[in-house]
């Protein structure tokens, strides 16, 4: 797999990535101007919200920070701490992403979607499997244990994250992602998402749990 290849026919945009494709998605009216890749200015905040835990992260030429991420873009890898602890993750032409990230250690391999524009994710994340199905419509599948189903709503993705009954209820997740945009490439996305999806990522739930954002109407069964 090519690091640079685009999800876009347009030759001006050789960096962008699988989500890059909301551009023209929300373009064609299919969702507002407000969320369009997993790439941000300087200003905005890429968001998640599970459950009541919150993640905000600012992804910038040289560095993706915020939440006690703080990592270097080096163009083949991300590397810094998360929360004090070492994240070093590599990938290299062929779409494989190998490295650990805060005590998990991470196997990947980054496969593009055809026809349609997208990536998946297969591998592992520390001890759990991963299988990721990244496109401009929609985030589904399973990294750190628990599975996600996050189609885009409006401006955002939205949806829900299940695990185990030993983690809980399922809860509901958002995931905003501003259009100012730091084009990333498509295999820099998948490491990031992964990252970002995973239990290493989240900030620790409340001593009460995620009660509050549990459940509900529309809930998938655990």
């Amino acid at each position: 797999m090519t690091k640079g290849r685009s999800t876009l026919t347009q030759p001006a945009s050789p960096r962008r990535g699988v989500l890059a494709s909301l551009v023209l998605v929300l373009a064609l009216g299919l969702g507002s101007s407000a969320a369009a890749e997993v790439t941000v200015s300087g200003r905005a905040l890429l968001l998640l919200a599970v459950g009541e835990r919150r993640l905000q992260v600012r992804v910038e030429s040289k560095r993706i920070s915020g939440g006690g991420l703080e990592l270097r873009r080096t163009g083949n890898g991300l590397r810094g701490t998360l929360r004090n602890l070492p994240v070093e993750l590599t990938w290299d032409e062929d779409g494989n992403i190998t490295g650990r990230a805060a005590g998990a250690s991470v196997e990947l391999v980054a496969l593009p979607r055809s026809p349609q524009p997208g990536m998946e994710l297969r591998g592992w994340f520390g001890a759990d499997t991963a299988e990721l199905s990244l496109t401009p419509t929609g985030i589904a599948g399973s990294v750190g244990g628990c599975g996600y189903s996050l189609p885009l709503a409006g401006n955002h993705y939205s949806g829900w994250r299940t695990c185990d009954e030993t983690r809980g209820p399922p809860v509901p997740v958002t995931l905003r992602i501003p259009s100012n945009v730091i084009p990333l490439a498509q295999i820099e996305e998948g490491a990031l998402l992964a990252l970002l999806l995973s239990d290493e990522a989240l900030p620790p739930a409340s001593s009460a749990g995620e009660s509050p954002g549990q459940g509900g109407a529309g809930a998938p069964s655990p």
